[in-house]
């Protein structure tokens, strides 16, 4: 399609890395004032241009032009001082700062030689109530949510001289309030001139707020488009290249062993849990941001103190205080925050992917190098992982074929109970395909899964059963078939609503 106004350009973009061509001879214009989003698979090529696009790498070759201007020995420091900024879904905030530290952090205000703090609070407290957070500018960021976190981000960028704002993944870790917030203001800046660059896999929200929109796949453009001429088929078609169905419903299944119990146990954070997970059987965990969902699967994995209560694995009474006890009974945890929890960034591909199951692979201490590799390698090609080396430090690849390689690594454990914390966070339509199956694969084995989805359609088409979660307490249970995402929207609010009309 032609763009009329373009305040971006790429031209014949290549970058190659040894062994991997991440871009092939790139073509795109990005019109000013607009929402341009970028879609396609794990691995397409998105971060790589969006790298290229802020100067955090460079390009093999091809021109990027800047308002008309070829951009020369681009670099991170030049983007921002051009107005292009970017805010990427891995966080990069600091902790033990507040807010307004971290929103100003590198860009403080100063009268003379001392730090403005007056406009910097006024600014900050301006810039929350924009974003729908109602929050003291003071807060210590580690105090705050994920999703909360995400909307700081984006605080710092709307505090610089922005005229481009790329948003990778901002509504992975929202809330449906929080996302509503989000995009009245992004259509704000698109209204004051900012141009969007948005990416997501989230299509429905792409469709919704986008202009235009540029499909990747295997690093090259296959399309661009109006927004308008799309619908979430059509890109799910031209992202992977064939068809698939999004919305396979599984049959009702009947469970006899019980894989799981849990007896009225009781956190700090969560109340009264009792359940039951059968063998074979996918246990879906529904429920609002906040919720215990996420607090419940790490009770259960050793990592939270139970405070009273009784776990059985296959009707045998089991003292869980620790990770690695959970690992020693059968029981696996792919968490929701991989960055941190997940994975160990500055190692490689290879010892990530093994380090759970070292001693299938070694021999009074010693690894055995050749049999690590085959099982490692085994593994990432069934799950199609894209990556260069073995020996790649993990930190180098996208976010979905990081999370990729924490459900591998959890694969080559001999589990049998798998916890799933928001498995698809992040991945694209296709990857999820493969992630269900993989989990459907593991079920035909005899595993048991528990998955925590904040999506509601992933938890219906998926899960044999739903527990909904409200304020710490499971409040209600459903057959997937026969029950709304409405219904399980209204359940997750419920003891909210009472706790605060209390």
């Amino acid at each position: 399609m032609k763009i009329i106004d373009a305040i971006l350009k790429l031209e014949n973009v290549t970058k190659q890395y040894p062994g991997v061509l991440a871009l092939d001879n790139i073509n795109i214009e990005i019109e000013k004032g607009k929402i341009h989003s970028l879609v396609g698979e794990n691995g397409a090529g998105k971060s790589t241009l969006i790298k290229l696009i802020t100067g955090a790498i460079e390009k093999t070759s091809g021109k990027i032009f800047y308002k008309e201007k070829e951009m020369i020995n681009n670099s991170p420091i030049q983007s921002i001082s051009l107005g292009i900024i970017a805010v990427y879904q891995e966080l990069n905030m600091i902790q033990p700062l507040s807010i307004m530290e971290n929103i100003f952090y590198g860009n403080e205000k100063t009268n003379g030689i001392f730090l403005n703090k007056k406009y910097m609070l006024q600014r900050t407290t301006e810039l929350l109530k924009e974003l729908g957070l109602n929050l003291s500018p003071r807060t210590k960021i580690r105090d705050i949510g994920i999703g909360k976190q995400q909307l700081v981000e984006i605080a710092k960028a709307l505090v610089t001289h922005v005229e481009v704002l790329i948003l990778d993944e901002p509504t992975a870790s929202l809330t449906d309030n929080e996302i509503e917030n989000l995009f009245r203001i992004i259509k704000r800046l698109k209204n004051d001139g900012i141009t969007i660059i948005y990416i997501s896999h989230r299509l429905e929200e792409v469709l919704e707020i986008s202009d235009n929109i540029t499909v990747l796949r295997d690093g090259k453009v296959i399309e661009t488009s109006d927004a308008k001429d799309l619908n979430e088929e059509k890109l799910i078609k031209l992202m992977v290249g064939r068809d698939i169905d999004i919305h396979e419903k599984q049959k009702k299944k009947v469970f006899s062993k019980k894989a799981l119990e849990l007896k009225d146990i009781n956190t700090n954070k969560v109340k009264n849990i009792s359940l039951d997970l059968f063998e074979g059987e996918i246990l879906g965990i529904a429920g609002l941001v906040g919720s215990g969902r996420t607090e419940l699967a790490e009770a259960i994995f050793g990592m939270d103190k139970i405070i009273s209560g009784e776990i059985l694995i296959n009707g045998v009474s089991k003292k869980i205080i620790s990770p690695k006890k959970a690992i020693e009974n059968g029981l696996s945890f792919i968490t929701e925050d991989r960055k941190t929890l997940g994975l160990l960034l500055d190692l490689t591909v290879r010892e990530n992917t093994s380090y759970a199951s070292l001693e299938n692979i070694s021999r009074m201490g010693i690894i055995d190098k050749k049999k690590e590799e085959k099982m490692v390698s085994d593994i990432l090609e069934k799950l199609q992982v894209k990556y260069s080396s073995l020996d790649e430090k993990v930190l180098n690849l996208s976010g979905g074929n990081q999370q990729k390689i924490v459900i591998a690594k959890w694969l080559l454990s001999d589990s049998s109970i798998f916890i799933f914390d928001e498995p698809t966070r992040g991945i694209d339509v296709g990857a999820k395909e493969e992630i269900y199956s993989i989990m459907r694969g593991l079920t035909k084995e005899g595993k048991s899964i528990i998955v925590i989805s904040s999506e509601m359609e992933e938890i219906i088409n998926i899960s044999d059963r739903i527990i909904v979660m409200s304020n710490g307490h499971i409040v209600s249970e459903y057959d997937p078939l026969e029950v709304t995402q409405e219904q399980i929207f209204i359940d997750s609010a419920s003891l909210l609503k009472e706790e605060k009309d209390g």
